[in-house]
């Protein structure tokens, strides 16, 4: 299969379960958090399980070298319920069957349903990098991917909410405070979130390379994808700096003079950039999970 079927699998993969892990989980934004329509979520999920379904089929062709003729029932069954790669599969695509049913439904509360989400994310852990580790590296290696990966999502999903805040809810008066309360909130919880990201980002790499093969490392073409990676996110940090040091308070400060509408645009084009940005990360992580970090 081609190379870059395989990597836009990935991508679509993270971007799904990433979205809907973090809006499940509120964006980190807690009350003041926008209502989600409740389609959102449902076709969120239905898409992951295509996703999935498409990944598993993806790996099980290439590992009969592309030949479908020998995809048979046996070692379809094997790939499956043998194989952490399989089971890994198995479990994403329930956890997302039963988001998509329970959520349609109106069965199951949002706890529940971030639950089930988180869990959905998570089993990505055993189809990357991380998978390769084993015995106790193996655990924190996949506990720790697991942490970036949850990080991440609210990290987008926050993101995605506040473009949706910008759009909208500054358009209407009695919206302002609560938006305003919103963007405010995540400022103390984005420090964590970066702190969480970097951390657990540091020890995937150290589990994949060893600290003796990090010199090495960079000078691979993972190594220098790797690079590519950090220089997306600290341009990410650097707008999510200026959203919180000055384009939020400026909203504030100017919120009673009528000058807000200025701010408020300003802050639309950097969280739109912020966005534009932590999908290209994802791109980035798509094709690095498909390299070797030694060649």
């Amino acid at each position: 299969m081609d190379a870059w079927v395989v990597i836009g699998l990935r991508f679509a993969a993270y971007a799904d379960l990433m979205l809907l892990a973090g809006l499940a989980l509120g964006g980190g934004l807690g009350r003041y958090a926008p209502v989600i329509g409740r389609r959102v979520i449902g076709w969120a999920a239905a898409l992951g399980v295509v996703i999935t379904l498409a990944q598993f089929g993806a790996t099980c062709l290439a590992m009969t070298g592309n030949d479908v003729s020998a995809l048979d029932r046996e070692i379809l069954t094997f790939m499956a319920f043998e194989t952490p790669m399989g089971i890994s599969h198995i479990v994403r695509a329930a956890a997302l069957g039963l988001v998509a049913v329970l959520w349609s439904t109106g069965r199951a509360g949002r706890l529940v349903i971030a639950a089930l989400a988180v869990v959905a994310l998570g089993s990505l852990a055993w189809s990357g990098h991380a998978a390769a580790s084993e015995a106790a590296l193996g655990w924190v290696h996949r506990s720790s991917d697991i942490g970036h990966l949850v990080a991440g999502a609210i990290w987008i999903a926050a993101l995605v909410m506040f473009a949706r805040i910008l759009l909208f809810d500054f358009k209407t008066p009695e919206a302002v405070a609560p938006a305003l309360s919103a963007l405010e909130r995540f400022s103390g919880i984005g420090a964590i979130i970066v702190g969480v990201i970097v951390v657990t980002g540091s020890i995937n790499l150290l589990a994949i390379v060893g600290v003796d093969g990090l010199a090495a490392t960079f000078a691979t073409a993972y190594g220098r994808l790797l690079l590519l990676k950090l220089a997306l996110f600290g341009a990410m940090l650097g707008l999510a700096g200026l959203n919180r040091w000055r384009f939020v308070p400026g909203i504030r400060a100017t919120l009673h003079g009528g000058e807000h509408v200025i701010a408020v645009r300003r802050l639309r084009r950097a969280i739109i950039t912020e966005t534009t940005l932590a999908f290209l990360v994802l791109a980035v992580v798509a094709i690095l999970g498909t390299l070797s970090p030694v060649d």
